[in-house]
């Protein structure tokens, strides 16, 4: 192996940041391209592009938030879940608890 082969080597290697992550992520979603296209012409591998979307699904999935359950009136017998600050469900005392899960799959994967 020569001497520059190694430098070329750790020069592919190198870490990106979560900035840089979440740039490469952002032009990709805006470029309209595939993820292989897209990985052609930026000259990075498509496994790199891959691990950086992952990266990007990983660090913005919602966390777990400690929850108060307040009592409401004796006769309104409701539950009401707020997910952050982009979603209030109200559920009423005769829910279904299968939708109640379908509900919570689908906003966990956003």
């Amino acid at each position: 192996m020569q001497e520059n082969e190694g430098a070329n080597i750790e020069a592919r290697r190198r870490r990106r940041s979560r900035e840089e992550i979440a740039e490469l992520v952002r032009e990709f979603k805006s470029s309209g391209l595939t993820q292989r296209k897209f990985s052609e012409n930026r000259g990075i591998a498509l496994s790199v592009l891959q691990r950086s979307l992952k990266i990007e699904r990983r660090v913005n999935q919602p966390k777990l938030m400690a929850v108060q359950i307040e009592a409401d009136e004796p006769t309104h017998r409701a539950l009401e879940l707020m997910v952050g600050e982009d979603y209030r469900i109200k559920i009423g005392s005769r829910f279904c608890a299968a939708t109640l899960r379908r509900l919570l799959a689908v906003l966990g994967s956003c």
